[in-house]
């Protein structure tokens, strides 16, 4: 998932602003790795990455990096509980075939986790599905419905729904739209959200 360029800069510092000074942080589907480089160079984090593409793995090991080559809907067992500050999904829930299931076990191996998913709820989406008939495509959603990686579609009302029945706390929460916060009604003009959680 490629996030509108602005919106990914905002998703970094969002993260980076939240993330506490040598932390032990674990990155699922972590691509080239170019989040823990930032959170490493600037916050001294002890970084673990989980990518499912060997030549994401491979690029983000050249640069220092470990990060372990593996499919995470096949579950986190290798990994003790609470053995890490904090795990992100940047861009990655929607496209896990059991996102449920795989964020259920990050709150068992994990004090707190971020959540970044693109809004499919986004107003121009919304557009083109009503009046077009089509299935969206913007920015922050370049694909055609059949080269997706996207598996789910959700808005922040369907996962903040599904965070009350959990019973998971959103400790923050922020709202993106071309790199600048949504403040006003960010289901519908929010392209990105991303939460910090506790299970």
């Amino acid at each position: 998932m490629h996030p509108h360029p602005d919106n990914r800069t905002a998703i970094f510092d969002w993260i980076a602003d939240r993330t506490p000074e040598g932390a032990k942080v674990l990155d699922i589907g972590c691509g080239k790795g170019d989040l823990l480089f930032k959170l490493v160079n600037e916050k001294n984090i002890q970084a673990m990455g989980i990518e499912l593409s060997q030549e994401k793995v491979m690029a983000a090991v050249s640069r220092g990096l470990s990060v372990h080559h593996g499919n995470v809907d096949e579950g986190l067992s290798s990994f003790l509980d609470q053995s890490f500050d904090l795990t992100i999904f940047s861009l990655t829930i929607q496209e896990l075939a059991n996102p449920l299931e795989v964020l259920k076990e990050s709150f068992r191996v994990s004090k707190k986790v971020v959540v970044v998913f693109p809004n499919f709820g986004h107003w121009p989406g919304r557009w083109q599905l009503a009046i077009r008939g089509r299935a969206p495509r913007t920015v922050s959603l370049p694909y055609s419905w059949y080269d997706s990686p996207n598996r789910h579609f959700l808005t922040i009302k369907d996962w903040k729904e599904m965070c009350e029945a959990e019973e998971w706390k959103i400790l923050d929460e922020g709202y993106l739209a071309n790199g600048r916060p949504v403040r006003f009604t960010p289901n519908f003009f929010a392209e990105v959200a991303v939460h910090m959680v506790v299970g």
